[in-house]
């Protein structure tokens, strides 16, 4: 199977060969490992490899799965993997012993994918860029020059590159869909509570949190969806599928939605100008669709709300108890050398946070939900650009400086990526979609925000665009094909 041919398979065209015996998972997952033999050494999407497994794996899977044979990669935070070490890509937990599946990785073994290794990540996933220092920077395929985006960087890269057609993202401020957008892919950030976290957590970042996939399709993602939507008996936010199937529900008549379209950021900033010239044009293209799009901005009162800090100690809070537990284990705080300077910040800003502080957070998110919800009642979906910019150099969001300062590399953060975080503290389904290329050929997503719970209309809609601009036709594996 040579590796263009392999590359220009999604998700469901593999597991469907695979279903009728035209290809087989050990084929397939052969391809995979010489596509990331091939290629990851000028990306370093990868952390860990486990091929041995995976062989064994595609020898003994049933050809029935709805995902059978589907080659995939797991994200090295958030979740346990039979076997492999959470490491954070933090020199800190580089002996952290492995644990047993998390839920969500059972799910995707049942529906038959073969997990052939781990992907990285920015230290604690604190970034929207995957530069760490222990395991070395991730490059975009599009352009090594620029950032491949974060905190999925590494599973964006590999996706992107044709490694393999999905990869494990998490998502606590936009860091499944800004990698999605640096990398020509589809990113959903799904309900929160749709897909589990158990049993290891009952929640992340306070319930910003959501895990799921990124892939070059919209189908790929709901059939993964289809796979692992629902919660577990430990949720803290019980979400149902809002369908029987998100996959059959791209097939199913094309609702008429009203739809808000936002140009500007809560501060009331434009996106670059390319950008907004392609906002533009995704109206024109949601509007030959039949969709009624009204041009809206971010509540007024939003502004002062989210000023400062705002809910930012929700997910500090997450690294700084990481760092805790894990000195706890080993009797020993962090060394030097052993933890970044941004998660150091954390950890000593929270350590002085006090119970009434963090509950204060918690009650702002929950105020700036219903703002949220009150505001935006009238319409269906929201449209906004993916990212307020083009991806930036690598090195430009450096969260290992000496003279970190946390306002500093805030500001930057959230000029580059200050629609996605918000729809974190909603709780709302939200999706990069790739559709445009800029001027410079970078991909140019957008972003399609619904209801919560409604996951199954930003999928719809999401799937027409992606239709109507012929994105995955024209782009179906852009790094193999310039390599092959």
């Amino acid at each position: 199977m040579r590796l263009d041919e392999y590359a220009a398979l999604d998700a469901i065209s593999i597991a469907r060969a695979i279903q009728a015996g035209e290809l087989s998972a050990v084929e397939v997952t052969d391809a995979a490992i010489t596509a990331i033999e091939t290629l990851d050494p000028a990306l370093n999407a990868l952390v860990l490899r486990d091929f041995d497994q995976a062989r064994l794996t595609a020898r003994t899977l049933s050809a029935s799965a709805p995902l059978a044979g589907v080659p995939f990669l797991v994200k090295d935070v958030n979740l346990q993997v039979t076997g492999w070490p959470t490491t954070h890509s933090s020199r800190f937990f580089e002996t952290a012993q492995p644990l047993p599946d998390s839920e969500l990785v059972s799910r995707w073994r049942r529906a038959g994918v073969v997990l052939l290794g781990k992907t990285n990540t920015p230290e604690f996933a604190d970034n929207f860029a995957t530069e760490p220092v222990f395991r070395g920077t991730t490059f975009n395929p599009w352009n090594p020059a620029v950032t491949v985006g974060g905190s999925s960087g590494g599973a964006a890269a590999a996706v992107a590159s044709g490694m393999v057609p999905a990869a494990h993202g998490t998502d606590v401020g936009g860091s499944i869909r800004v990698p999605a957008a640096c990398c020509g892919l589809f990113g959903l950030k799904p309900s929160r509570g749709l897909n589990p976290l158990g049993p290891y957590h009952a929640e992340l970042g306070a319930g910003l949190n959501c895990d799921h996939v990124l892939t070059r399709t919209v189908q790929d993602s709901a059939a993964f969806l289809d796979a692992t939507a629902g919660p577990d008996p430990t949720a803290l936010y019980p979400v149902q599928r809002s369908v029987p199937s998100y996959l059959a529900a791209l097939s199913e008549p094309s609702e008429k939605l009203r739809i808000a379209c936002i140009a500007q950021t809560i501060d009331g900033l434009p996106a670059a100008a390319e950008i907004q010239a392609r906002l533009d044009d995704t109206v024109r293209l949601l509007k030959d669709l039949g969709h009624e799009v009204i041009r809206a901005s971010f509540p007024p009162e939003l502004a002062a709300l989210a000023a400062g800090e705002s809910w930012m100690p929700l997910w500090l809070m997450d690294i700084a108890m990481l760092i805790r537990d894990r000195a706890r284990e080993l009797g020993r705080e962090p060394g030097d050398f052993e933890i970044e300077t941004m998660p150091r910040y954390a950890y000593e800003r929270i350590n002085r946070m006090s119970a009434h502080d963090y509950l204060d957070v918690r009650r702002l998110a929950h105020r700036i939900c219903g703002v949220m919800l009150h505001h935006f009642k009238p319409f269906d979906l929201i449209l906004t650009p993916a990212t307020g910019s083009l991806p930036p150099a690598v090195g430009a969001l450096d969260a290992n400086a000496p003279d970190f300062d946390l306002t500093k590399w805030g500001a930057a953060g959230y000029a580059f990526a200050p629609f996605s975080e918000l729809f974190n503290v909603t709780g709302q389904p939200a999706a990069s979609v790739p559709l445009f290329q800029s001027l410079c050929g970078l991909p140019l997503g957008m972003q399609i925000i619904g209801r919560q719970g409604e996951d199954h209309r930003v999928l719809r809609v999401a799937y027409d665009l992606q239709k109507a601009t012929e994105w995955t036709a024209r782009h179906p594996a852009l790094w193999i094909g310039k390599r092959s």
